[in-house]
């Protein structure tokens, strides 16, 4: 629905026209624009999206405080989830993760002269078979990539040692 005049619209919303004049400033829309003598004209739907898009972003917005208290509080989420076990340092996990890939990669290395000796002279399925059996052993021995490095870490007779061998 179209209104005529800044006096009109200024009713709608329950503001003064010169209100309407400092929100044109700002975006509101104008659906004609007037002149001397001739009113602008306003489209209401319009005029009423605009005004509740501006309430809401005033909602919105964050101030410092706002972000402080925000940034506060990740922060505690984040150290309690730290304390829990649930979020891990990358500095810890990135020398247990290379180490990972390191034996995994040993491993795999070694396995072609191990399944070529014993490949000698077998069928297909068998082949097959042993490639399967060989796969699947890796694969569990990759998901047990965790327990692996804590055994690293501990001595043949049960004694922590650290990375340098040392014991804890």
């Amino acid at each position: 629905m179209r209104i005529k005049g800044q006096e009109q619209i200024a009713a709608l919303f329950g503001v003064a026209p010169k209100t309407i004049t400092e929100w044109q400033v700002l975006g509101f829309p104008i659906a004609f624009q007037g002149g001397p003598g001739v009113p602008s004209e306003y489209d209401s739907p319009a005029c009423i999206t605009w005004m509740v898009g501006r309430e809401v972003s005033k909602i919105r917005s964050e101030t410092p405080k706002d972000r402080l208290s925000r940034l506060q509080g990740d922060k505690i989420e984040r150290d309690m989830m730290r304390d829990d076990g649930l979020l891990i340092p990358a500095s810890e996990i990135e020398p247990m993760w290379e180490g990972a890939v390191i034996a995994a990669r040993e491993y795999l290395l070694g396995e072609p002269p191990r399944i070529a000796s014993l490949s000698i002279g077998m069928e297909k399925p068998a082949l097959e078979e042993l490639l399967r059996t060989t796969f699947e052993a890796y694969l569990v021995k990759l998901s047990n990539w965790r327990a692996a490095m804590q055994d690293d870490d501990e001595g043949k007779d049960g004694i922590s040692q650290d990375d340098d061998g040392e014991e804890i």
